[in-house]
């Protein structure tokens, strides 16, 4: 019996995947990203780029659970470098209202990089509009990079070093002698205090609106899977929940962090404990990537669907139902990136043969 032809045979589609910037979203696939901003003007501006690749250039960087550290730390290069666009895009324009909003939005958004610390280092990777005098380009670049170090700075003290401190301090020592107790009240304070940062910002009026262009990215993607179309009405219709989102892959993190630091022997030195956990964090957020891929490819298999609840439910603190104009602002970004793949969803020609192994980018620049 004749083997099937090599055309006969069903293409595998790559994910695509994104994040919200300001007044915008940045989408990605395998090969090319788009960003596209609202500008006051009302128009939508688009960028088109290659995707930056480092590590991921490699074949064994590609390998299960050595993709993730890789993939994660690229996704967050590409997301400054998203962010720092949309940012000159708002500086660009003219009305003093539209540069207040440029300023709280970037503080909004380095407001929510504390909750991306899990992937790994950040890397500033700034898009540099001919446009934009080198000048304000720099300055705005400096702010961001700076900002986005302080975000990480913090978001090390708060998530990493505060509820290892408050668990295995003398006070809590008295009460709870066990190591597996004092491994589990740090999981448990971890992530109180990740998902009341989440709250508190998320009543800032800026963040709100970018929890809504959050949305607006999910429900593009949501319906572009399901429907595969880039439709509207399908977009408006669809979920703003999806498992592959990064607050998801945050949370499984952090859920894997409880389970493995609470059966891991736990050193008496503060800093060999401290230097420990860092040191694991790769392990941990590679299992996690996995996870959380395997939970968007089997969207059907409930026992996956299980592992990641906690993080769709988080979904409803990061993610705002967002209106009809940030939903043309999403399906005008991944519009872009289908036609620049080849995917013949975008009106374009057929979809080019791919090994599948697109890497979907955390929609947050934390969530």
């Amino acid at each position: 019996m004749a083997a099937p032809s090599e055309a006969a045979k069903p293409k595998k589609r790559p994910f695509y995947g994104g994040q919200a910037v300001i007044e915008g979203v940045m989408m990605r696939g395998t090969s090319h990203f788009a960003v596209a901003c609202r500008r006051a003007s009302g128009e939508i501006q688009v960028q088109e780029e290659a995707v930056p690749v480092f590590f991921t250039r490699y074949r064994w960087a590609k390998w299960p659970f050595m993709r993730g550290v890789f993939a994660l730390a690229d996704a967050m290069a590409l997301g400054m470098k998203s962010l720092t666009f949309s940012s000159n895009l708002a500086l660009e324009d003219e009305q003093e209202a539209q540069r207040a909003k440029s300023a709280a939005g970037t503080a909004a958004q380095i407001l929510m990089i504390p909750l991306t610390l899990f992937l790994g280092v950040q890397d500033d990777a700034p898009a540099e509009p001919e446009t934009k005098p080198a000048v304000s380009k720099t300055i705005a670049t400096i702010s961001i990079t700076g900002a986005a170090i302080f975000g990480m700075l913090l978001g090390m003290g708060l998530f990493l070093f505060l509820p290892n401190l408050i668990a295995f301090s003398p006070w809590v020592t008295m009460f709870i002698p066990s190591n597996l107790g004092r491994s589990l009240l740090e999981g448990f304070i971890r992530v109180v205090i990740v998902l009341g940062y989440i709250t508190l910002i998320g009543r800032m009026a800026m963040v709100e609106r970018i929890f809504q262009y959050h949305g607006a990215e999910h429900k593009a993607i949501n319906a572009l899977e399901s429907t595969g179309t880039l439709d509207l009405d399908a977009a408006a219709d669809a979920s703003r929940l999806h498992p592959r989102c990064g607050t998801n892959f945050v949370l499984t993190v952090l859920m894997i962090k409880i389970i493995a630091f609470a059966l891991l022997p736990v050193p008496d030195s503060i800093l060999l404990r401290l230097g420990y956990r860092l040191m694991l964090l790769p392990v941990v957020a590679s299992i996690g990537y996995e996870i959380i891929r395997l939970a968007g490819t089997y969207r059907n298999f409930a026992p996956l669907q299980w592992i990641v609840l906690p993080g769709l439910l988080t979904q409803k603190l990061t993610t705002r139902e967002p209106e009809r104009g940030m939903l043309e602002v999403a399906l005008a970004s991944l519009r872009s990136v289908l036609v620049r793949e080849g995917d013949e969803r975008a009106g374009g020609p057929a979809v080019p043969d791919e090994e599948g192994d697109a890497v979907a980018s955390p929609a947050v620049a934390i969530a």
